[in-house]
């Protein structure tokens, strides 16, 4: 029981839930658009996803161990700590990222010639994969080599979202292109929030990110400014001819600005104390989740 509850805490399930709530944006405007809902789709394509999602939780555990050793543990950074506390497990851990990762591409092809999508797709399903895979990992360990902020701005703005829409109607329209850039600066936003507590064991384990180069201070002024530009692009869209065919993007400009006021607020604290540090990571992640759930509920309002 012991095992199993390691292992339930190296999953680090709550992590899935930002992930599916891009995915369901995605899908929610596909519907939008015009494409017919089909629960096996939105189903199948999740299981694409959501096993690559989850690999990485495990994968990322294993291939950090050894910076996790020196991290601030939050619900959302510093890793889950158990290979940390409990070396045995680290091979079982290794193992689980693997068969989730092939379980993913299983599906994927599986999904992708039931439903006659293009190879491209396929492509696209795989990519986000290994991305996720190669995020910590030999030879490419991205996250170590200055390219960690590029893969998570894009894993946040184009890949899961993309996939909820191209699951749903196998490209990728107007009214999803117009979320790109809005999204992948919430993504930068993101990353840089959660690189924020591992500012000292990133530089012990020679991570190379903007929070390491540039330090904590800047790199709240950098979330900052990430969060003001993807507000800002949210409000521009509400005069796009593109969007207002579709949906009235009001409630949704008005939304924007949770994540906005979260990095404001997080400016000014002191993040010389690891009590409010923490509560800093907690309350600009739950700023995003907030944006996306209710950003949800009224896409799924509107899809009605």
């Amino acid at each position: 029981m012991k095992k199993i509850e390691s292992i339930f805490h190296l999953a680090r399930f709550h992590f899935l839930i930002p992930g599916f709530m891009l995915y369901l944006f995605g899908y929610l405007l596909a519907i939008i658009s015009g494409v017919e809902y089909d629960l096996a789709k939105f189903v199948l394509g999740y299981l694409i996803f959501g096993t690559a999602h989850l690999s990485v939780s495990f994968s990322n555990d294993y291939f950090d161990k050894d910076a996790d050793k020196n991290s601030t543990k939050t619900a959302f950074s510093g890793g889950s700590k158990v290979l940390v506390e409990h070396p045995e497990l680290e091979g079982l851990a290794l193992k689980l990222a693997v068969i989730l990762l092939c379980a993913s591409i299983i599906t994927n092809t599986f999904f992708t010639i039931a439903y006659a999508y293009s190879f491209g797709f396929f492509i696209f399903g795989f990519s986000g994969g290994l991305l996720g895979w190669f995020y910590t990992a030999p030879p490419l360990k991205l996250a170590y080599r200055g390219l960690g902020e590029l893969f998570a701005t894009l894993a946040v703005g184009f890949l899961m979202p993309g996939m909820g829409y191209i699951v749903a109607s196998g490209t990728v329209g107007p009214l999803f292109q117009a979320f790109i850039i809005p999204l992948c600066c919430y993504g930068f936003f993101f990353i840089i929030t959660v690189e924020l507590p591992d500012f000292e064991s990133d530089t012990l384990n020679n991570k190379k990110n903007l929070v390491v180069k540039f330090g904590r201070n800047t790199g709240k002024l950098i979330s900052l400014i990430a969060s003001i530009i993807g507000t800002s692009f949210i409000v521009k869209l509400l005069y796009s001819d593109i969007i207002g065919n579709f949906i009235d993007l009001t409630p949704i400009v008005i939304l924007s600005f949770i994540p906005l006021i979260a990095s404001i607020y997080c400016l000014f604290l002191n993040d010389n104390n690891r009590r409010l540090l923490a509560r800093q990571v907690m309350i600009n992640i739950f700023s995003i989740i907030l944006f996306l759930f209710l950003t949800d509920a009224i896409l799924i309002f509107l899809s009605l």
